[in-house]
């Protein structure tokens, strides 16, 4: 899908950090950011009404899509440092970032460790990663990637094709995204990924935070603890989004651009 963004190359600690941006100069950055082995295509078609009215950044995550070689494995410090190095990069003080699945890890964990860069975050179809969780669940996270080891990988790469969309072309995109990847490099996203949760019962993000996921999303405890998650923030709006599942804004983009533009509206004027 035609975006009318410019793509460009950051070389940042041994790996070429693919980006596209574009939109009207003077008006507030959106930063979009993928999920978990997946690329910037994922909001291909959100960006082209947001990119009218606003200035638009998007990228491949170290070690994702066109951001390969990762130079070294991917974690979420490492990822924030990369995407504030992006935004340096372009001149801006401050950003809405609005994230996807683990993309919003990496937008929550800048938000915490770096509050006066986020004008306003986003997070579609991604748990809490501050959230108090109970030792088996965080036993859980810990032996994924060992689990996933053991499976062929065209196993694993399809494996959970059904839990992300219910749409067989999202499905298919995954699909190809996963394939741009070897299948250490896949693992290593993952166990970056299992060691993002962090518990911090007296955090509260305290900017303006739209908060979706689909109706059917059933990947880990998204669906589960969103509404305490929402009811905690002191900030923040909440929808769940119809017809959907973890790929909510692959699964009903009309809907989530039409959240995202009013939000944007009310906090990004």
């Amino acid at each position: 899908m035609e975006t009318s963004l410019t793509g460009d190359v950051l070389e940042r600690k041994g790996c070429p950090l693919h980006y596209w941006t574009g939109g009207p100069e003077g008006k507030p950055l959106v930063v979009f950011t993928h999920g978990a082995c997946v690329d910037h295509h994922s909001f291909d078609p959100i960006i082209p009404a947001v990119v009218e009215r606003y200035r638009v950044l998007t990228w491949d995550v170290r070690n994702h899509g066109l951001s390969q070689p990762g130079g070294e494995p991917f974690s979420l410090p490492l990822a924030v440092e990369d995407l504030l190095a992006l935004v340096d990069h372009l001149g801006d003080e401050q950003a809405v970032f609005v994230g996807h699945s683990n993309g919003t890890y990496i937008s929550q964990e800048l938000a915490f460790r770096h509050p006066e860069r986020v004008r306003a975050l986003v997070i579609a179809d991604g748990t809490c990663i501050t959230w108090a969780r109970g030792a088996f669940e965080n036993w859980l996270v810990r032996v994924s990637g060992d689990l996933m080891a053991l499976m062929p990988y065209e196993m694993l790469k399809k494996s959970g094709l059904q839990w992300v969309s219910r749409d067989k072309a999202v499905q298919d995109y995954t699909y190809r995204a996963y394939s741009q990847l070897t299948k250490q490099n896949f693992l290593l996203n993952w166990n970056g990924i299992t060691q993002s949760l962090h518990a911090e019962p007296d955090y509260r993000i305290t900017q303006p935070l739209l908060l979706v996921h689909g109706d059917a999303d059933a990947m880990g405890d998204i669906k589960k603890i969103a509404p305490a998650w929402a009811a905690r923030e002191p900030n923040c709006q909440y929808v769940v989004i119809p017809g959907a599942r973890h790929f909510a804004v692959l699964d009903n983009p009309e809907f989530f651009t039409s959240c995202l533009l009013e939000f944007l509206q009310k906090w990004a004027p």
